[in-house]
């Protein structure tokens, strides 16, 4: 498979990003439009791993997306026998650079939060135990700021000495992505700006040269920081700024339900200023992979890596509790509002963490779904991208049943399919109660509904009785 007049490139974890890396490094070509690279996908031996290396072994996208370049680029990477993916560590051998992409999640089995690296540096001893010199890492995963220094560079170091290689030819980068799954999809890895590190001035040369070959660096110039470490914080404050002041903006959602105001209209004033023109509507909290854990990086990281202990960070965690309560604090509000939901018929639209994915990774909806269990409701939802959670048994909904077989609708996603649905039309001849906690129903539609004896129960807004 492998061409050898080719550069080969091996992408380490086949998750949401990592597989999208592959369609974007499929794409890569020389002026002449020629392509630039194998591609291996290697990924873990076990039922999730196996299913996304048959998958990329198939030329399809290994997740749901609308963006359909995703799986046409890999396909024709595999018609033109560049990509394949697999178990085996030994290909790590033949990459000219090596692209990690490995979860790092934080774990709950102690009284605080904590980072177990094990099974992060057992890969990395994969990779430094079958690399060869001169081959580019570059550490794409987000992780606690020292991680590349404290982490992965002692690994690989002690790997090269054992094995008597230069030290070097050890080239080690960080460069992360700022992905976002739905519509663009690729596009959010290849038109979009790039920060990344060097080791040293070797090591971010040759980052920058690989980086260049694959992102419109024309139009998104690449951003060189200093050091790994500068590189790892960025991204780490980058998600954190934003999952506080998403949290920021839940309590002012939760100050205009309390008063009577609504919040929308003055959120609208405000973003008349253009440096606050992107501020956000209060909603459901948040989910996905990222923004639920990574404000906690920074605290690990002082903990695990450099030990200084005296610092807290109480600001992100802060905002971590205030966003994780959001889904049962919507339901304690609808519970009072209601009488009490036990008995209730509730029907949920929207099960993914955000809209245009299908990716219910931490949903927001998942939570309030067990949040209706617990109150002693009885509960159905409907997704038109996704049919199950994984840690709940229960079938969703393919088709959205009659508004008379429930007493309370709460929508939850902002999906297209949402937004354009008639639910004027759906509620005629009945008296069910509307929730809407992410600014689906438009304010004409909200004045509609309100005349016509609907009862609404708008997040954020305090306005509406």
């Amino acid at each position: 498979m492998i061409k050898k007049y080719m550069k080969t490139i091996c992408v380490q974890g086949l998750g949401y990003v990592g597989s999208a890396t592959i369609a974007a490094l499929s794409n890569a070509s020389d002026i002449n439009g020629n392509p630039l690279y194998n591609i291996i996908g290697i990924d873990i031996n076990s039922k999730d791993g196996l299913e996304r290396i048959s998958n990329i072994n198939k030329g399809i996208f290994p997740f749901g997306s609308q963006d359909k370049s995703l799986s046409k680029a890999i396909l024709k990477g595999k018609k033109e026998k560049r990509i394949f993916a697999t178990t085996e560590i030994s290909y790590f051998d033949r990459a000219d650079v090596i692209v990690i992409n490995i979860p790092l999640d934080i774990t709950w089995d102690t009284k605080e939060p904590y980072i177990n690296f094990k099974k992060f540096k057992n890969a990395i001893y994969d990779i430094g135990n079958n690399m060869r010199e001169n081959a580019l890492i570059i550490v794409e995963t987000t992780v606690p700021p020292g991680t590349c220094e404290k982490v992965v560079l002692p690994i690989l170091l002690e790997c090269f000495n054992s094995r008597g290689l230069n030290i070097d030819g050890l080239l080690l980068a960080h460069s992360y992505e700022r992905v976002m799954p739905g519509p663009d999809y690729l596009d959010s890895i290849i038109n979009y700006w790039r920060v990344f590190a060097g080791y040293n001035k070797r090591a971010s040369d040759v980052c920058e040269k690989f980086l260049s070959s694959f992102i419109n660096v024309k139009d998104y110039p690449l951003k060189k920081l200093s050091s790994l470490t500068a590189s790892e914080t960025s991204k780490v404050i980058e998600n954190s700024y934003r999952a506080v002041n998403i949290a920021f903006m839940e309590e002012w959602g939760l100050f205009a339900e309390s008063v009577g105001l609504n919040s929308f209209e003055i959120i609208d004033a405000i973003r008349m200023r253009p440096t606050h023109n992107n501020i956000r509507r209060p909603g459901l909290g948040v989910g996905g992979y990222c923004l639920i854990k990574d404000p906690l990086f920074g605290l690990l990281s002082s903990k695990q890596l450099y030990e200084t202990k005296e610092l807290a960070f109480p600001m992100s965690q802060l905002g971590i509790n205030i966003n994780s309560n959001m889904p049962n604090n919507n339901l304690n509000r609808l519970n009072l509002y209601v009488g009490g939901l036990k008995g209730k018929r509730v029907l949920v639209l929207g099960a993914t963490y955000r809209s245009e994915v299908d990716d219910v990774r931490n949903s927001p909806s998942e939570v309030l779904c067990r949040g209706l269990d617990k109150m002693g409701a009885s509960w159905d939802i409907h997704d038109p991208f996704v049919d199950s959670f994984e840690n709940l048994n229960k079938d969703f909904l393919q088709e959205i049943p009659a508004a008379n077989k429930y007493d309370i609708l709460i929508l939850t996603v902002d999906h297209n399919f949402y937004k354009e649905f008639d639910f004027l039309d759906w509620v005629e001849g009945t008296k069910i109660i509307i929730m809407d906690t992410n600014n689906i129903l438009t304010e004409e539609l909200c004045k509609a509904l309100v005349s016509k004896n609907f009862r609404l129960l708008i997040t954020g807004r305090g306005d509406l009785k």
